[in-house]
């Protein structure tokens, strides 16, 4: 295939406190841990991520790793960093529903760009909190208590941090990453410390947003065309993982969930909820290409050329209903969050007030 190439991110090695070992396996890394810190490094002197040669795949023009379907070049974390900003809108400036109290380490599990866990960082200046991704796109920039580290979740032989180590361990958006939910949640259970939290962030089945759009619009056919090859590819998009039983299946009490929606387009009254709608409709058109080129070429054998026409014909499509108050009413994604809690830790019978209007928050 003349559009695949592979780059295995050797220009900026020198400056970043990378080293060289050998990767193991295909465009893998083992889990590698940060250094510490002196007294005499700053926010920019010292990087905790290192890169034990990452391969990145040129596909069609996108960067990507590993058999991951979504690309990570710039231009996507452009993209995810609007989407960062429109989850804090969705939950009212909330960083996490998980009535977290005094947390000493927190892992964000696929962090991309690291939005959250700097977020995550300053919120807690006291905590730990570790990013992990199969992708260097992480900041140099970062504060001094957050820390990013190359990582494949389902790396064989399990994670290597200790038993009972982090007081929360957050995925968010991270349909189609992971062949085996269950295999997560396990390694999720077993890490955490006991009383420790899960939360997970992810969008639902998209049955809302495809009602304003006629079958033959080509836009329902594409998206069904996208679910497919994710699933031949064995990493389904689907929301089974967002079930509150799957959580209780392993080993979690508490469990809650609590479902809203992000408004797209231009249709809300509210000024703010409308400067959202354009943001989130805006992040959403430049990510239809991103969502679907590797899964179509690679899978299902499509053009490259098809591909992006097929692109062009759904963003008219959904701009057209976006742009348009009365067609576009009520349009948006259904974004669900699913908390829950290992047994054992301190009591929650009489939790501090911040931790109780937390827990009423969410259903």
């Amino acid at each position: 295939m003349e559009d695949l190439q592979v780059d295995s991110d050797e220009d900026d090695g020198s400056d970043s406190g990378i080293d060289d070992r050998p990767q193991k396996g295909y465009g893998g890394a083992e889990t590698v841990y940060h250094r510490p810190r002196g007294d005499d490094d700053t926010v920019n002197s010292t990087r905790s991520l290192y890169d034990s040669d990452v391969v990145y795949i040129m596909i069609h023009g996108r960067r990507y790793c590993k058999e991951y379907y979504m690309p990570n070049d710039e231009e996507e974390q452009t993209r995810t960093q609007i989407l960062h900003g429109v989850y804090l809108y969705l939950f009212d400036q909330r960083l996490t529903l998980a009535p977290i109290d005094n947390p000493q380490k927190i892992l964000d599990v696929g962090t991309g760009s690291g939005e959250w866990a700097m977020a995550m960082g300053d919120e807690y200046p006291e905590a730990e909190v570790i990013g992990t991704d199969i992708a260097k796109i992480q900041p140099n920039a970062v504060p001094l208590n957050v820390f990013f580290e190359i990582d494949d979740a389902e790396e064989e032989g399990g994670w290597t941090w200790p038993e009972d180590e982090f007081d929360l361990i957050h995925f968010r958006t991270m349909a189609g990453a992971f062949k085996d939910w269950n295999y997560i949640y396990s390694e999720t259970y077993r890490h955490l410390k006991p009383g420790g939290w899960i939360e997970v962030l992810d969008f639902d089945d998209h049955k809302k947003l495809l009602s304003y759009f006629s079958e033959d619009s080509g836009v329902q056919e594409w998206f069904l065309d996208i679910i497919k090859a994710l699933r031949i590819m064995g990493r389904p998009r689907g929301t089974w993982h967002l079930d509150p039983k799957t959580l209780e299946n392993a080993g979690f009490v508490d469990v809650r969930s609590d479902t809203k929606t992000i408004p797209m387009g231009i249709w809300p009254e509210d000024p703010e909820a409308q400067s959202v709608g354009k943001h989130f409709l805006v992040a959403q058109l430049c990510g239809i290409e991103a969502l679907c080129l590797r899964p179509l070429t690679e899978v299902l054998g499509w053009d490259p050329a098809e591909v992006r026409r097929m692109c062009d014909i759904v963003t008219d499509r959904v701009r057209e209903v976006a742009l348009d108050p009365e067609k576009a009413k009520g349009m948006g994604f259904n974004v669900k969050v699913l908390i829950g809690r290992k047994p054992g830790g301190p009591d929650l019978d009489d939790p501090d007030p911040e931790i109780t209007s937390k827990m009423n928050g969410i259903a």
